[in-house]
């Protein structure tokens, strides 16, 4: 299931996240993917205000203050910060995977392509969870490679982004298609 793009001061309450929460986990949904809205600037930011206005024109004052002229329309980190971790803490009490199990696409993904979904998924868990991760970037700079990194297991640390950490977690996926750090993050 999708839950995005959650809507601030509308549709991001605890208690609106949670029956939804609640509801997809009585019908055994095997995952929800949850995001926060953005608004770039232009027409769908002009729009979205003329619709606020009309229909909630008291959360003006707080839409202005989240959303600051970013470049990719994304609210403040500290708004995200705070529905993250509601999020994470719901998710948790119901036992449902916040991103899609990877039984459903391990065995028919390429292996930099596989490396770059675990690496990407472990970057939106840790910052789900309110820390930084270096994970992100170091997907990014292996969607660039055109040589499968099985090739290059000897020089993984010359990838813009991987350190040793990122390294043994790539090494491990390429073994096993798996990862275990991925695997820990998802239960724990």
């Amino acid at each position: 299931m999708f839950l995005l793009p959650v809507i601030p001061f509308i549709t991001d309450t605890p208690e609106l996240m949670e029956e939804t929460i609640r509801k997809a986990s009585e019908v055994k949904l095997d995952f929800i993917i949850f995001g926060g809205m953005t608004l770039k600037e232009g027409r769908q930011k002009d729009y979205f205000f003329k619709t606020l206005k009309n229909k909630y024109p008291k959360l003006i004052g707080e839409y202005e203050n989240i959303y600051q002229k970013n470049k990719w329309g994304e609210a403040a980190g500290e708004y995200y910060n705070s529905i993250n971790l509601t999020f994470n803490s719901i998710m948790k009490k119901y036992k449902i995977p916040p991103r899609i199990p990877l039984a459903l696409y391990k065995d028919i993904l390429e292996e930099n392509d596989l490396v770059v979904v675990i690496l990407e998924h472990i970057d939106y868990l840790l910052k789900l969870k309110g820390r930084t991760s270096p994970y992100g970037y170091a997907a990014y700079s292996i969607s660039q490679l055109k040589e499968p990194l099985s090739s290059i297991k000897r020089e993984l640390k010359r990838i813009n982004g991987v350190g040793k950490v990122t390294e043994s977690i790539i090494l491990e996926i390429l073994k096993t298609r798996n990862s275990s750090y991925y695997k820990k993050l998802l239960t724990g």
